[in-house]
Parts: C-alpha cells; sequence; structure tokens
C-alpha cells in the first residue's frame, strides 16, 4: 500500500505542501523509515502524529532528516494509573519513562512540534492539565483539544465544552504564557 501513496503523492504534489503520518501509531511501521525518504525525495514536508512510546524510532527519524513537525499525544499525567485510566491499557513506569523520554528528544532536537491533550472535562481537571504542563519544555506548544463524544468510543463522555477549553487556555496561559504557547483546537 505505500507504493501507491507514493505514486498519489507523485502525481498530485503539485497540490500537496506536505503529509501527516498518523496512526494508529506511525512508528511502529516497520518500512516508515523507507516509506519517508521517498516522501522527503518528492520534497514533501512531512509532520508525525505520535503516542510518544517510541523515542529511539523517534529520533532516528529525525536524526536521519525525515522529519519536518512532530505532535505529541499526551492523555494524561505522567503517572501510570492515570495514564492507564485514560490510554484504556496498562501502563507502567517503563512506559512513562518514554513518554518522558520523547519529550526530552522534542526539546534537544530544536524540532518544530507541539504537544497537545484531548480534554475529557469530567477528567481533566485544572490540577491534572497542570501536572501535563510541568511535564512540558517551557517554549513549547501545547495543544488543549475538544474531546468529541462519539457512540464509537470507549469513553461515554459529553463533548467538552468549548468554554471549558477557553478557560483552561486562559488560566496556564496567565500562568506559564511567558514562554509556553497555549493554543486551544475546538471542533464543535
Amino acid at each position: 500500500p505505500s507504493e501507491s501513496i507514493i505514486s498519489y503523492i507523485s502525481e498530485n504534489r503539485e497540490f500537496l505542501d506536505g503529509i501527516v503520518v498518523t496512526g494508529g501509531e506511525p512508528l511502529t511501521q516497520k518500512d516508515i523509515c523507507d516509506f519517508l525518504e521517498k516522501v522527503k525525495r518528492l520534497g514533501m514536508s512531512v509532520k508525525i502524529d505520535t503516542n510518544g512510546f517510541f523515542p529511539e524510532e523517534l529520533r532516528r527519524l529525525i536524526q536521519l532528516g525525515l522529519v519536518d513537525y512532530v505532535a505529541m499525544d499526551i492523555k494524561a499525567p505522567l503517572i501510570p494509573e492515570e495514564y492507564s485510566f485514560i490510554a484504556g491499557r496498562k501502563i507502567c513506569e517503563r512506559d512513562i519513562d518514554r513518554l518522558r523520554r520523547t519529550i526530552s528528544l522534542l526539546s534537544r532536537e530544536r524540532i518544530s512540534g507541539e504537544f497537545r491533550t484531548t480534554i475529557i472535562e469530567s477528567y481533566h481537571t485544572l490540577e491534572r492539565v497542570e501536572r501535563i504542563v510541568n511535564e512540558l519544555p517551557p517554549n513549547a506548544t501545547y495543544v488543549l483539544q475538544q474531546f468529541v463524544s462519539r457512540d464509537y468510543l470507549r469513553i461515554k463522555e459529553g463533548t467538552t465544552s468549548k468554554e471549558y477549553i477557553l478557560k483552561l487556555v486562559e488560566f496556564l496561559g496567565e500562568k506559564y504564557g511567558s514562554g509556553l504557547r497555549i493554543e486551544p483546537r475546538i471542533y464543535e
């Protein structure tokens, strides 16, 4: 299937500036490096959406110059029990260490990117969101995404209100605004 994607990009590159590789988790694909090399040869920019659990794979792609922008999801405070609840699977201390290594990598490599959390109003209290912020580099971009309820999702919550997202953005902006860039991403 990657050859058909490369063919599509090649045929339409006059209309494209770049691509977004998302998932599942794109860093688990064994041919990701070869695929991105072909994409870069076509002159495309590459954005990777990642869950942050594969810092070594991401480091390799960055060092090879195959990634231009990284968006890392941070689902919850970096505490195994909290992360497990939101992720819907067991998260251990080793997993949390991998998330921290990815955050550190993105800070050191100075690659363009963002950290983002999908805000579930009943779960992501101000205190929890602050614990996430305290893990981020001081000059990071942090995006608060609106959770949009869907019947097929494991989490059965209502859509997070626009007002709640904006309240969090305002509070965080006042407290951390000198370096940290806080952005809302509202869908409804």
